[in-house]
């Protein structure tokens, strides 16, 4: 799919939220020009050498992946939409966007961030801690602690420390920008009031790490369907292993 078609096909994504959530949008945000330039410079990571299977595989994850963190958070009061949806199905296109932006970044800043790897073990597991204190009020709640325990187990199952640490880092400075326009215009607020906390912030490189832990995990899937987007289903391989 060439570029032209990527920028379409996004343009018409963000057309029709922004048409279904009209009476949502805020006079006075629609101008918002720090919200143009995030959708922009998203939108042009995405279409710089885009590939279906990898890319749309990843959005794919990226998209669950969201509707499952929105609806625990937004069930579990850790923070609430200005909509009051729980979740509000406009907010999760923007992690499959999100999620490809912070893969090209990676792409881009990775020659320096490896060299952070080695903290790999130090920087992963003082989040979950971070997180969990974050998260404590709500420890009741056994969805809570389903996301602990698929926090613990993204941080020990197939760890590529040079891979993992990059996509911390790079999801975490987008994070910075989402975090603050967002809890900045009251499109979603925290329960600790924070413009933003910082634990939303890491979250998202937290985030990118477990999506790019998913769709490897799921590497047999995407790579048949490699083999059927090329026109040779012949030669997928099924491993003995």
């Amino acid at each position: 799919m060439n570029r032209i078609g990527i920028v379409f096909a996004l343009s018409f994504l963000y057309a029709s939220v922004g048409w279904r959530y009209r009476e949502l949008v805020e006079p006075e945000y629609v101008a918002d020009a720090l919200l143009w330039a995030l959708w922009l410079v998203m939108t042009g990571a995405i279409a710089w050498r885009f590939r279906l299977v990898e890319d749309g595989s990843l959005m794919l994850v990226a998209a669950a992946g969201g509707f499952v963190i929105e609806w625990w958070g937004t069930n579990t009061n850790l923070w609430h939409y200005f909509t009051s949806e729980r979740p509000p199905l406009w907010i999760v296109p923007a992690w499959p966007v999100a999620t490809i932006a912070i893969d090209r970044m990676a792409g881009l800043l990775g020659g320096a961030t490896r060299r952070l790897a080695f903290g790999y073990w130090a920087i992963l597991p003082a989040f979950v801690i971070v997180m969990t204190s974050f998260a404590w009020p709500t420890i009741d709640v056994p969805a809570t602690r389903v996301v602990i325990a698929l926090m613990v187990g993204v941080v020990a199952v197939r760890a590529t420390p040079e891979r993992d640490v990059t996509l911390f880092v790079c999801g975490s400075l987008l994070g910075i920008v989402l975090e603050y326009w967002g809890t900045s215009r009251q499109c979603w607020t925290y329960y600790t009031g924070e413009v933003p906390p910082p634990e939303a912030v890491f979250a998202h490189g937290f985030a990118s790490v477990a999506f790019g832990r998913a769709h490897r995990l799921l590497e047999p899937v995407w790579r048949s369907l490699r083999a059927l987007a090329d026109g040779q289903p012949g030669r997928v391989r099924v491993s003995a292993q």
